[in-house]
């Protein structure tokens, strides 16, 4: 696959990592993950469940475009890239009301 079109799902897959409502629950759970010589400042823990969130995003979005893949006769890029974008966009849905409350500046 061209790596041009992973680049929408990077994209939306961070937005996701940084305003998405799961990313508390990440950082809850920072004692469990991060690393204990590494400073627990705040904005570190945030910036680092946020990448951890976006990973998960891309990863689990991948899910459904792998299965086109492998059970396709002539699988098309253009397709799999598809339903990759469509399965980040689907997760990232939570996080909208955050994007638009950031936006609107409030």
């Amino acid at each position: 696959m061209d790596r041009n079109a992973l680049v929408p799902v990077m994209a939306v897959a961070i937005v996701n990592g940084i305003f998405s409502p799961w990313v508390l629950m990440v950082f809850l759970f920072y004692p469990v993950w991060y690393p204990a010589w590494a400073p627990p400042l705040s904005q570190i823990v945030y910036m680092a469940s946020a990448l951890i969130l976006s990973t998960m995003t891309i990863m689990l979005a991948g899910v459904p475009a792998a299965l086109y893949e492998r059970w396709s006769a002539q699988p098309r890029s253009v397709v799999v890239s598809s339903i990759w974008l469509a399965g980040t966009v689907l997760l990232t849905l939570p996080a909208l009301p955050n994007v638009m409350r950031a936006l609107s500046g409030g």
